[in-house]
């Protein structure tokens, strides 16, 4: 739920994708110029008129263009940044392309013979995103580089892991913040893909996410706050988990844009819910924040002198990361830094 900032080690990630992409030698602006020719030979069974023809075949062609893009290579569609996604949109969807229905079934093929002779038919965007090779590639490209990241935990809900079981295997689960159906040029765009749980994947299905996980800004990296409650759960030594309702607020109360975006997010991911789910969580670290002192660093220091430092004695109280750049790295990490934040804790090296 925190952002990442568009740093150079995130630009090179994003250079170590599109190498990778490229090594492929895929040539996709041949096989999406391809798609015009089906377009062409198929169209006495598709029925558009020649204009509408047309403009799907531009539309089409303009991908082709972008992919690479000669006259700016940092705008090609594999590593195109979110500060530009809308100028992109706005074209794709502008009056060039009023005809084009991106959910219109076209035959693309006929198969003779076989089992299941006949028009074979796909959605205008699965075409596309079929010539762009993402459901083969993305991927095994995107694992190693996630990792590196270390990005490990939902990005939208920081409660569990960004994992998926495929053929018993647990692989990393990429959301499109701007889903493939809707925008199929962004569908193999570094930083269209956002690591989810399937909880999160799956609920926000093909809408689009108001969140987006990267920016150039550096006062956009924590538009959320987790508010716990804290206070009314210690009031009168009450200790009733009762008193805790955790609640996805913005984490500047004036920023009018960071407030709706709260707004938004809960609704689109049921953020309050789901973390209700976990308020023993927020009672241990509010146990924790309260009983902290030099106890505890004493008692670290004495069994690991080794390893002293002030993210190790963190992660030795709080069972989490001391740094919030590293609240992608364990689930409900965001959860507990914010109540240390409401408490007021900061542990410090000796």
């Amino acid at each position: 739920m925190d952002r990442i900032l568009i740093n150079d080690d995130i630009l090179k990630y994003a250079q170590m994708y599109e190498q990778a992409f490229r090594g492929y030698q895929l040539d996709v602006p041949t096989k999406l110029r391809n798609i015009k020719v089906k377009l062409d030979t198929y169209n006495v069974d598709n029925h558009l008129s020649q204009n509408v023809l047309d403009e799907y075949k531009a539309y089409v062609e303009e991908i082709a263009n972008d992919y690479d893009n000669a006259a700016d290579k940092t705008k090609n569609l594999l590593i195109l940044q979110p500060q530009h996604f809308q100028d992109y949109i706005d074209k794709y969807e502008g009056v060039a392309f009023q005809h084009v229905e991106l959910d219109k079934e076209l035959v693309y093929h006929k198969q003779v013979g076989g089992k299941r002779p006949g028009p074979k038919k796909k959605k205008f965007w699965e075409l596309i995103v079929d010539a762009m090779h993402y459901e083969k590639i993305v991927r095994p490209i995107m694992i190693p580089i996630i990792e590196a990241m270390g990005i490990r935990t939902c990005v939208y809900c920081n409660m569990q892991y960004a994992l998926t079981i495929d053929h018993s295997k647990g692989l990393y689960e990429l959301d499109h913040r701007f889903p493939k159906s809707k925008y199929p040029y962004l569908c193999t765009t570094f930083y269209n893909l956002q690591p989810s749980c399937p909880t999160c994947n799956h609920g926000k299905n093909a809408a689009t996410a108001d969140f987006g996980l990267y920016t150039i800004d550096s006062n956009e990296l924590h538009p959320f706050h987790l508010l716990s409650n804290s206070h009314l759960y210690l009031r009168k030594r009450r200790f009733n988990p009762k008193y805790i309702n955790i609640h996805l607020v913005s984490s500047d109360v004036h920023n009018l844009t960071n407030c709706q975006l709260a707004k938004t997010h809960e609704k689109d991911f049921m953020i309050d819910s789901a973390y209700a789910a976990v308020k023993d969580v927020a009672e241990e670290t509010i146990w924790r924040c309260k009983a902290y002192d030099d106890t505890y660093k004493n008692l670290f220091i004495k069994n690991f002198p080794e390893l002293y430092n002030k993210d190790a004695l963190h992660r030795f109280v709080f069972g989490t990361y001391s740094d919030d750049k590293n609240v992608h790295c364990r689930p409900l990490t965001k959860l507990i830094r914010d109540i240390e934040k409401d408490m007021g804790v900061i542990i410090e090296t000796v």
